[in-house]
């Protein structure tokens, strides 16, 4: 029997991915609150597509492939899950799969950097105050009025992540003015010899980057865009081990049931 999915890519856009609200964090108001970092990453279970950033394709593209937001600046998602609604790398426990990426806006929900006002330089810290995460267990955010090492992590993280935005809006860009942009899809062979098909995404064409002119070329390697382009190429190798993850997810749901 051969399964397909959504024909259609979840766009990202609006209220940042699993935030309920968001808050400015307050060194007076949040002075007792906690980061539980045992919490795991129960909220991402259901997640089966991912926003990334460039920053982060070297290191997706072992584990997930890479596909494109349908969107006039198409940006990168990590594909997680082979049906809506599950994300494999999470585990019945609410933890992620071990010596398995975690994708940074995954990593440092429930914190996020925003501009203090519209078009202004300078960013406060926002947090989701109803993250599982976030309370009275774990480790401090603020102690005598200042922030501790563990919110100077944090904030170091997101700082890194939300500067990949910048890249990966031009790359996205840079993407569409060449057009470089396909719908494909795959076929899975799953290990019970059941097949699985995912249809229309959009994904780097190889074929329209062997067309470019050489100036072209050239042009997209000063600037860095080559090894991007390469490790989203890169990332279509990853299919295959996430189809061996969802058969076991399969044998393990169908031995639970008995």
């Amino acid at each position: 029997m051969t399964e397909q999915t959504p024909n259609t890519v979840a766009q990202f856009s609006g209220r940042p991915l699993y935030f309920n609200r968001m808050m400015t964090l307050d060194r007076e108001l949040h002075a007792g609150l906690k980061l539980d970092t045992n919490a795991g990453y129960g909220f991402a279970a259901t997640s089966q597509l991912i926003p990334i950033s460039i920053f982060e394709f070297r290191f997706v593209a072992r584990h997930f492939p890479i596909i494109f937001s349908n969107e006039p600046i198409p940006m990168p998602i990590a594909v997680v899950g082979l049906q809506q609604g599950t994300n494999l790398a999470v585990g019945p426990d609410g933890k992620w799969r071990l010596r398995t990426y975690i994708p940074g806006c995954v990593h440092t929900y429930p914190f996020i950097l925003a501009p203090v006002t519209q078009g202004s330089d300078e960013v406060s810290v926002i947090i989701d105050p109803d993250a599982a995460s976030l309370g009275d267990t774990g480790e401090p955010l603020f102690a005598d009025g200042k922030a501790t090492a563990v919110l100077d992590r944090i904030v170091q993280l997101t700082s890194y992540f939300r500067a990949g935005m910048a890249k990966t809006i031009a790359f996205g860009k840079m993407i569409a003015e060449a057009d470089l942009l396909t719908r494909k899809g795959v076929e899975l062979i799953l290990l019970d010899g059941s097949k699985f098909r995912i249809d229309n995404f959009l994904t780097l064409d190889p074929d329209k980057i062997e067309k470019v002119a050489n100036n072209v070329f050239l042009r997209w390697r000063k600037e860095g865009w080559m090894l991007p382009i390469h490790q989203c190429l890169q990332s279509i190798d990853s299919w295959s081990p996430l189809a061996d993850l969802e058969s076991d997810r399969r044998a393990a749901a169908a031995k639970a049931k008995g």
